[in-house]
């Protein structure tokens, strides 16, 4: 059952901070919306429809109270937007969408290379040796040919969305299905990169609500 979670005056926190910066830098006013429209209860529902999960209660309570994209923590939020009919996370100026793959738990780092194994042997292929960046991302081509790279990048993001760009490569996640649904991960630029949890100073795992108003408030208290 969802709870409710309060993101009273957020919204015009950030707002208001990001509008300090500006003054700060002898900008004027922001000339553009600052968060993505929020989304009806309708629309939640239609994108949990679509994709058969349930959204952790931070997320889907920001969705409609806060916006469905705008800053954030790095950069700024993927917008969740409806393109062509279908829900995904809009990631990149070039208009790519992240289509959440609801069909099993998000594979955690050191689980990651036994995953890969079961995929392979389940269709019938044993295993090589094991590449140091990308695991056996050359035994997927050998199984699923041209198609091995995105089943390979898909299958390692299953589970899972992109929920923020971070600048560079680099970018944060929002665990949707397992044990480990509503925390946070966050993933570097390099080849086949580890996803490591985002932690407060006392390191404990973030969620969704605490990443996101740990960042705000450090971005408060820099613009005092």
């Amino acid at each position: 059952m969802n709870t409710h979670v309060d993101w009273s005056g957020v919204r015009e926190r950030v707002i208001a901070v990001e509008e300090a910066e500006r003054r700060a830098c002898g900008l004027g006013s922001v000339e553009y919306p600052v968060f993505e429209p929020v989304l009806t209860p309708a629309e939640i529902a239609e994108v949990e429809a679509q994709y058969g999960v349930v959204l952790p209660d931070e997320y889907r309570t920001f969705l409609a109270e806060v916006g469905a994209g705008g800053p954030g923590p790095a950069l700024r939020l993927t917008s969740l937007r409806r393109i062509d009919g279908k829900w995904g996370w809009l990631w990149d100026i070039a208009g790519h969408h992240w289509l959440l793959d609801p069909s099993a738990p998000f594979v955690e780092t050191e689980d990651w290379p036994d995953q890969q194994m079961a995929t392979l042997r389940a269709a019938g292929h044993e295993p090589a040796t094991r590449d140091e960046d990308d695991d056996y991302l050359d035994d997927y081509y050998k199984v699923f040919g041209d198609a091995g790279d995105e089943v390979w990048h898909l299958e390692r993001g299953r589970g899972a969305i992109l929920i923020s760009d971070n600048g560079c490569g680099m970018t944060g996640w929002l665990i949707i299905v397992g044990p480990h649904r509503g925390e946070l991960r966050d993933r570097d630029c390099a080849n086949n990169p580890p996803y490591e949890p985002y932690v407060d100073a006392k390191g404990n795992r973030h969620t969704f609500r605490t990443w996101y108003l740990e960042w705000l408030e450090q971005r408060e208290r820099a613009a005092r």
